[in-house]
């Protein structure tokens, strides 16, 4: 992995690599964002005879974070990518999970062997983030640098890319992949405010010794104003979160009041949650205020584009955040590798991705709404509904989501 080094210029013409593609010179393709999502894209990348070059603002890449749940779509994108077996290997095969109220009864159950698996040859893997980042970056030739955090990029066609080192660098395709902060979206679309919804997320990895039914099975319960659950990712780790309407301390509370803080506002939730707030350790929790972005007019403005949370950040609720990025890195790669004008590239990518995360990004946020309502009454009759939902139409749903945008071979 290259470090950065003393501020320079670098033209495209002298960090182009020497790989082909059908005879022809790949194009010099800039990824600003090292993570899940510009990961997988230069992976995918690669394996079309590309050498993209990434730029991560972090200074190393370190073993830290929460769990992630890759759903079916998700997946089948990394069985493409030929490492679905790593990360099955590094993580947890889910055989199903549940919907269920505060008081602890199921309202609806899924066995993810009836459609997923069945149907799609994968269910969800529950991994810890640092080991998915790992297995990309261990299966990449490509130059990941580091400690590279972009400041601005001036033009589009082409554009110039600065680094808070002074490093400016104009490559032939642009692509940010660097969150919902994203810098490289103010050259696609300036003045987009990221949109609030009323609470926080607080996140963890669980080491505890786990109740039997919960050693392959991931939950959420809603309840008034709370939302919590999460899947094992091993033998003795479990990936958990909660949502609160507020912050439940100061933003410089100690740890401790913040674990202390979650036991009073779960207080009667059922197993495994006080097991889970028994293992928890304070120092691991991670607190994040639940946001996203409205629906862009376009992902793309000449030779610069966008993709990830960059594009389309959203709520967890849907637990799609990961597998829309995740699908973006596949088929703007197949887009790039497939149209030799930049135009048409980057208009088929949008064409056929952004539809379908513009919908899954509604329905998180339709979900965030109605799975954190704050009235008892509401809440109620919310989940008397869902238990009157028929099996049959869940599936459906589970279908459609599973099914993902129509993925190259």
């Amino acid at each position: 992995m290259t470090q950065k080094q003393s501020p320079k210029t670098i033209p495209s013409n002298q960090v182009q690599s020497n790989r082909t593609v059908d005879g022809e010179s790949a194009q010099n393709i800039a990824i600003v964002g090292g993570g899940i999502c510009g990961l997988t894209l230069a992976l995918a990348l690669e394996q079309r005879g590309h050498a993209p070059t990434v730029y991560e603002a972090a200074s190393e890449y370190r073993p830290v974070g929460a769990g992630i749940l890759l759903q079916t779509n998700a997946m089948l994108v990394f069985d493409r990518l030929g490492i679905a077996d790593a990360i099955c290997d590094a993580g947890r095969q889910l055989e199903g999970g549940g919907l269920r109220s505060p008081d602890g009864p199921f309202m609806t159950r899924f066995d993810l062997n009836d459609v997923e698996r069945s149907e799609f040859g994968y269910g969800f893997v529950a991994v810890h983030r640092a080991d998915l980042q790992r297995i990309l970056l261990d299966e990449l030739d490509t130059n990941v640098q580091t400690n590279m955090a972009c400041t601005a990029v001036v033009g589009t066609d082409p554009p110039v890319v600065h680094f808070d080192d002074g490093t400016k660098i104009s490559p032939d395709i642009l692509v940010g992949a660097d969150g919902i902060h994203s810098t490289i979206r103010d050259a696609v679309a300036p003045s987009v405010d990221i949109r609030p919804l009323d609470g926080v997320a607080y996140r963890a990895l669980v080491t505890l010794d786990l109740p039997e039914p919960y050693l392959t099975q991931g939950f959420d319960i809603w309840g008034d104003g709370t939302y919590t659950g999460g899947s094992p990712i091993d033998e003795n780790r479990f990936y958990w979160f909660a949502t609160a309407p507020e912050p439940l301390t100061g933003d410089h509370a100690a740890p401790e009041a913040v674990k202390s803080s979650l036991r009073n506002h779960l207080t009667g939730y059922p197993e495994p949650i006080p097991e889970i707030l028994d293992g928890l350790d304070p120092a691991d929790i991670i607190m994040t205020d639940l946001k996203d972005l409205p629906s862009l007019d376009t992902w793309s403005r000449n030779r610069v584009v966008l993709a990830g949370d960059a594009a389309h950040a959203m709520l967890p609720f849907a637990g799609q955040g990961a597998a829309q990025a995740i699908e973006d890195g596949l088929m703007l790669a197949d887009a790039l590798a497939t149209h030799e004008d930049h135009d048409r590239s980057l208009n088929t990518y949008e064409s056929e991705r952004k539809p379908r995360a513009d919908r899954v990004r509604r329905e998180s946020y339709r979900l965030g709404r109605f799975g954190t309502m704050q009235s008892t009454l509401g809440c109620r009759l919310r989940n008397f509904a869902i238990d009157t939902i028929p099996d049959a139409v869940f599936r459906r749903v589970r279908r459609r989501q599973a099914a993902g945008t129509s993925l190259p071979e």
